[in-house]
């Protein structure tokens, strides 16, 4: 959201602090203490101003709301909107939404809202968006079972790409409508979709229910491949990762080598792998011998036959990751460098 900055944001801020959870990681699995008689859990991701967050509190006294926004001078109006009308069932959360597994123990959360996210168009961004899989593996992490995610978005290809994407991390969806308020007005609105509906551009929404599920490892390298960058390279610049990661005549591995990410080394590196007790995965990404399947199941007895130097072999370079991609390991075809042991920092 890009909004001008507010005048006396400070003493603003400062008059609705009551409202406003400086540390939010002390609540883990407390939250209930805010309000004993709540009768749910409500995560609001990206509350904006805050029509929908003080509506919806004020519409069900008995919901435990938890609004979550990072840009103080929308927080700020919001939380003013819910000071006026004297609401206690809200409080306010300044973070991202991929740290709320520092902030919901598991199974904490009842609904989660998803209200007008930035779309991020392009392949290139679609990691960003709150219905990406990789924000799933998130909800999934504080939501209970039987919880419920609710989407609405103006956004044609975003609702498009989450009705493909959701199902595939355990949510079974229903109420899917792509025009909520073609007979009339349905539910409390956000701002923006207030603007919208005035304008009479239609409205996407859904609702996503979380059910049992046990995530496959992926089978096709280019998935294994990203979600491995989204897991080991997540604090990397763009820049750093284009030049020395990914542009032609580099390889994945350079990632610990440039020292762009802390690793174990050399023997560090191979007594780590050894003690790990997951189930692995190995797969080659550039230029794999002849023949060799791309990815599979391994042991430490699998591994320990494999060559570690592939030097007839520029390039085939093998990397090993747990099923849930905690961990990984790069052996590089270049005898001198490496091996590697990168574990994904909580």
């Amino acid at each position: 959201m890009r909004m001008r900055k507010k005048k006396n944001l400070a003493p603003r801020m400062e008059r609705c602090a009551r409202l406003l959870i400086q540390d939010p990681q002390k609540l883990l699995g407390h939250w209930r203490d805010l309000m004993p008689d709540a009768r749910e859990l409500r995560l609001e991701l990206g509350c904006g101003k805050g029509r929908f967050t003080a509506g919806t509190a004020a519409g069900e006294p008995d919901v435990l709301l938890i609004a979550v926004e990072v840009v103080p001078d929308a927080m700020v109006v919001a939380m003013e909107r819910c000071m006026a009308v004297g609401l206690t069932n809200t409080f306010f959360i300044d973070a991202n939404a991929d740290r709320l597994p520092s902030f919901f123990a598991p199974g904490e959360v009842d609904r989660i809202y998803l209200n007008f996210s930035d779309p991020w168009p392009g392949n290139r961004h679609a990691k960003r968006r709150l219905t990406h899989g990789n924000f799933l593996r998130l909800y999934r992490q504080v939501l209970k079972m039987g919880g419920q995610i609710h989407f609405k978005t103006d956004n044609q290809p975003l609702f498009e790409f989450s009705v493909e994407e959701i199902p595939q991390f355990g949510f079974q969806l229903s109420q899917v409508t792509r025009n909520l308020h073609e007979h009339g007005p349905v539910g409390i609105m956000t701002d923006y979709e207030a603007k919208f509906y005035e304008q009479g551009l239609p409205i996407n929404r859904l609702v996503a229910t979380m059910v049992p599920w046990v995530e496959p490892f992926p089978t096709d390298l280019k998935t294994v491949k990203n979600r491995w960058l989204d897991v080991f390279a997540s604090d990397v610049s763009e820049k750093d990762l284009g030049e020395r990661v990914l542009s032609e005549g580099n390889f994945l591995w350079h990632l610990f080598s440039w020292k762009l990410v802390p690793c174990l080394e050399g023997d560090a590196a191979r007594q780590a792998l050894a003690e790990t007790s997951e189930e692995r995965y190995l797969f080659y990404y550039e230029y794999p011998p002849e023949g060799v399947p791309l990815i599979r199941s391994v042991t430490l007895e699998d591994l320990s036959a494999l060559p570690v130097d592939q030097g007839a072999v520029p390039g085939a370079d093998w990397y090993v990751v747990d099923k849930d991609f905690t961990w990984t390991y790069a052996q590089p075809h270049e005898e001198e460098c490496g091996p590697y042991f990168c574990r994904r920092e909580n």
